[in-house]
């Protein structure tokens, strides 16, 4: 029997770990709250209504996301400072997520540049911009990652920049997690070089000149959706960055259903935000989502136990994946329909 995995150790592990400024980090906020997980809690509110009579004989989890196929329907978000949690960083997050079977987006604010995440690299990935002020400092970081072997670009939409900072933001980063790869340490802390004024005539551009597949991230309402793939957007990813950007921001639980009825199949939708069990992955799946995210579990992963911890928790989520669509009756990710999930109470 397949038990749903509890975080709770896990995250300890992770927090008696890291430094405290690290930790802080990773976990803040816009409002600065210790809460972090409303979104897990809204995953739960959705009920799971299974079929019978599907002439189910096998589990196949396996997804194609930008020409590749993939073990699993669960990706790896963009996280910054994966060298807080480890000394070899996003080498190692690369290497599980390869053994896995599954996608991993880079991030921006990796502690590694990414000529030398790419040379680790033995599987396809994406890399996510936050576009910069400096808009030359951006075609590099660009023109850097299609030379390093990006397969796609996740172009992160929602940081205010300095107009609406968090807390945690403002603070000059410090210890491990204010080395990053790509980008130098700014006086005002993560989000001082961000840009906040960016148009859908600023996403035709980058995803005209990036020579990728350019996929929009931030989405939390059909008309952005439709704003964004009207622009070029390879596809849409769903996510309130992990209520780091806004506080009382939206469940993406709640916002999904709606965007991935407005899209229509006219593109993939992909999701992230408090993913923390295999049926949180098949709600998101029956509420439209071609695949999910999680970030934080893997930091805490990495903290607690370095690769073999983030193996194990990726290789438990995925059994619960399978287990979620056995007992839904869906033996392919495809199978996984919308009548499956509806929101409980109703």
């Amino acid at each position: 029997m397949v038990r749903r995995m509890d975080f709770a150790p896990l995250r300890a592990a992770a927090q008696a770990a890291v430094p405290p400024d690290a930790w802080a980090f990773f976990q803040g906020t816009a409002d600065g709250r210790a809460d972090s997980e409303r979104d897990a809690r809204a995953w739960d509110q959705w009920d799971l209504v299974p079929r019978i009579l599907t002439g189910l004989t096998t589990i196949d989890t396996s997804v194609e996301l930008g020409g590749a196929r993939f073990a699993s329907p669960v990706t790896i978000a963009a996280t910054a400072g994966h060298g807080a949690c480890h000394d070899e960083g996003e080498c190692l997050t690369i290497a599980a997520a390869a053994n896995a079977g599954m996608l991993m987006t880079y991030s921006h604010n990796a502690s590694i540049a990414v000529e030398r995440f790419a040379a680790s690299a033995t599987s396809p990935w994406w890399a996510q911009i936050y576009v910069q002020r400096d808009r030359a400092v951006t075609a590099d970081y660009l023109a850097r990652c299609a030379d390093a072997g990006a397969a796609a670009f996740v172009l992160t939409l929602d940081v205010p920049g300095t107009l609406a900072d968090a807390s945690f933001r403002r603070a000059p980063l410090v210890g491990p997690v204010a080395v990053r790869g790509n980008v130098g340490p700014t006086g005002g802390g993560a989000g001082a070089a961000v840009e906040s004024c960016f148009t859908p005539d600023d996403v035709a551009a980058i995803v005209e000149s990036s020579g990728l597949p350019v996929w929009a991230k931030g989405v939390m309402t059909p008309e952005d959706a439709i704003r964004a793939l009207d622009a070029g957007a390879a596809g849409v990813v769903v996510s309130n960055h992990g209520r780091r950007q806004l506080s009382g921001v939206a469940p993406v639980a709640d916002v999904l259903g709606g965007i991935a009825d407005a899209v229509a199949g006219r593109a993939p939708v992909l999701v992230d935000g408090g993913i923390r069990s295999g049926a949180d992955v098949v709600r998101a799946l029956a509420l439209g989502a071609a695949a999910v995210g999680i970030g934080r579990p893997v930091l805490w992963a990495l903290a607690a136990g370095g690769q073999a911890q983030l193996e194990a928790v990726l290789q438990a989520l995925n059994e619960e994946v399978a287990a979620a669509m056995a007992g839904l009756g869906a033996g392919r990710v495809a199978d996984v329909m919308p009548g499956m999930v509806r929101r409980a109470g109703v």
